[in-house]
């Protein structure tokens, strides 16, 4: 019986659109909010990241904030980290607001050297490019 439990509740969940614990959502959702940069995000401990915006691919990371901007890192397996080069066009959540942000691949040892090493790390910049 448990195990028939287990599988109902996993198979429900995975039919959600926002990601829950391990398991990749879509969108987001729908308003956007404007920012020019994202210093007050250092008040967040996590943050939902959604890539590809046309087929929307979404999960929780924690929120990196260091000199107001925000960093995050994936490891080289990790499906969101290759839709980002594929396309740097990011939303993010923060709260209950979403902002549109670029993601730019950051080589600085300043930076880089705070993640683990073999993580490509990104900084997330304010807005889509034009």
């Amino acid at each position: 019986m448990k195990k028939i439990l287990v599988i109902l509740c996993c198979s429900i969940l995975s039919g959600c659109q926002t990601p829950f614990l391990v398991f990749p959502g879509g969108s987001i959702g729908d308003i956007v909010s404007h920012t020019d940069n994202f210093a007050f995000a250092k008040q967040h401990k996590l943050m939902w990241l959604e890539v590809r915006p046309e087929a929307p691919y979404s999960v929780i990371l924690r929120c990196t904030v260091f000199d107001g901007d925000i960093y995050v890192d994936a490891a080289r397996a990790r499906k969101w980290g290759s839709l980002i080069k594929e396309d740097p066009r990011v939303r993010i959540k923060l709260g209950t607001e979403i902002f549109r942000a670029t993601a730019k691949e950051v080589q600085g040892e300043e930076v880089t050297d705070k993640f683990l090493k073999g993580r490509v790390v990104y900084r997330l910049e304010p807005n889509w490019p034009s």
